[in-house]
């Protein structure tokens, strides 16, 4: 096998066990959530929680993705990166508080009241933990991004059966669970980091801020685009149809999470080797068979997902929930199209070509939010899903026009013949009782797809199996 294969292999093993336990028991967690929480509470954490990510990018510079490019760097002090990194992530944490007691003392925000020490407390967590992550993955030190994510599921877990089945705290016994899940991780890669040794000194080498501001200062304009593409439906649902229906529109999304699951486990695997191998020998056949290999992956696991949908809400949502089940098709469309995006990322960031990024988030954002104000309008919820979809598409296409030399995938045509079928099954779940028709466009998509699968199989493990052979 290709020594940059087993190298991206090797990552996704170490990120599937820390992630994919993550994943799998916060998935299975829903039902203690719908049947605890109403759809009113769940939706204010939900609100809280998205503004917090829509905030952490613009306090802190978006310094974290500077921090993991150039601690990649063999040239750059990784010590000076990584004091700068800090000195951003306090600086917005000062700020997040004096924000907080503001709010608490105005009453501007009456949905969060008496929230503010824990809302405080999840961006000061949630800000780390970012910022340790991407240190260790710059300083490829995968293996304790898999134990601290481990740790944080264990956390999760027991504080959640703790504070919400025991100790019955509600809302705020849900905010303690996840920052405490947040917390202990932190506290790890300190320790493994040996994180004192980097911040031991904190003077800032200021031609190296300056060069990191370069770099991720317009990756802020891509954060804020991909919240809005992820989490301005939010806020329109909330607007037009009410708390209750962002918060059904919020547990939708759980299902798709387990899409998610997969692509976040490929894009910080691929992050690294993106990076690594970018102008090395045959890179764009490289990147084009990966591309393919995570384009099969995701489209069978979104088709499968949209079959099984109705049946899990069934299992997964309580009570006033269950309706959430048909917002979730065009969801996990959506996670496929950002996962396409998500892997022209990295390349782009090898580049550190920041402004297309930025440039394609932009886009996205803004489809999204005319679509979102245009589509809920007509079509309630539904709607929200659909622009969703429509405008992942949209920052996926801007980032493939830029790159398109650096990438070969062959076959292009069944890749977006895939898309379509995925559409189209989507609807028929949506809106008719046909399933078996889904099996037969699942059965169709299988088929397009057959030679894209033996070539990755070959490209990945038939180099290991000749020399086997001729051993």
């Amino acid at each position: 096998m290709d020594t940059r294969n087993k190298y991206l292999i090797k990552n996704m093993g170490v990120l599937t066990v820390s992630n994919f336990a993550s994943k799998i028991l916060i998935f299975l967690l829903v039902p203690l959530y719908t049947s605890i929480l109403s759809t009113e509470e769940y939706g204010v954490y939900d609100l809280i929680i998205t503004t917090v990510t829509l905030l952490c990018p613009i306090l802190t510079a978006n310094i974290v993705d500077a921090v993991m490019r150039f601690s990649m760097e063999q040239e750059c002090d990784k010590k000076k990166v990584a004091a700068i990194g800090i000195r951003y992530i306090s600086f917005s944490i000062a700020i997040i508080f004096v924000f907080l007691f503001i709010i608490d003392r105005l009453r501007i925000w009456k949905d969060v009241d008496g929230l503010e020490i824990y809302i405080g407390l999840y961006y000061s967590t949630y800000v780390l933990d970012q910022f340790f992550i991407q240190l260790a993955k710059g300083l490829e030190r995968i293996a304790e991004m898999g134990i601290a994510g481990v740790l944080g599921t264990v956390t999760m877990l027991s504080m959640n059966v703790l504070f919400l089945l025991i100790f019955k705290w509600g809302l705020t016994g849900f905010f303690l669970a996840n920052i405490l899940a947040q917390a202990i991780p932190v506290i790890y890669f300190f320790m493994s980091l040996r994180a004192w040794e980097y911040f031991g000194s904190l003077k800032i080498d200021k031609a190296l801020r300056n060069e990191m501001l370069a770099y991720c200062l317009p990756l802020i304009a891509t954060n804020i685009g991909w919240w809005v593409n992820s989490a301005s439906d939010r806020y329109v649902v909330t607007f037009l149809c009410g708390l209750a229906a962002n918060g059904v529109l919020s547990v939708s999304y759980k299902i798709p999470s387990a899409l998610n699951m997969i692509q976040s486990i490929f894009t910080q695997a691929w992050q690294i080797s993106a990076i690594k191998e970018y102008n090395g020998r045959d890179t764009e056949r490289f990147y084009g068979a990966t591309f393919t290999l995570m384009n099969v992956v995701m489209s069978a696991a979104c088709a499968w997902l949209i079959v099984l949908s109705k049946p899990l809400a069934g299992i997964l949502y309580a009570k006033d929930f269950y309706v959430a089940y048909r917002y979730v098709p065009f969801l996990l469309i959506s996670y496929v199209f950002n996962c396409a995006a998500g892997f022209m990322g990295p390349i782009l960031g090898a580049k550190k070509d920041s402004k297309t990024m930025a440039l394609s988030a932009i886009y996205g954002a803004s489809v999204n939010l005319v679509l979102n104000i245009f589509l809920v309008w007509l079509m309630g919820v539904q709607g929200a899903t659909i622009a969703t979809a429509i405008s992942s598409f949209i920052i996926y296409q801007v980032r493939r026009s830029s790159i398109k030399d650096q990438i070969k995938v062959e076959r292009y045509g069944v890749v977006l013949a895939t898309w379509s079928l995925l559409c189209f099954q989507a609807f028929v779940e949506i809106y008719t009782p046909f399933w078996y028709v889904e099996v037969i466009l699942m059965a169709v998509m299988l088929w397009l797809n057959r030679m894209e699968m033996m070539k990755v199989l070959y490209r990945f493990f038939g180099r290991m199996d000749d020399r086997r052979a001729n051993g």
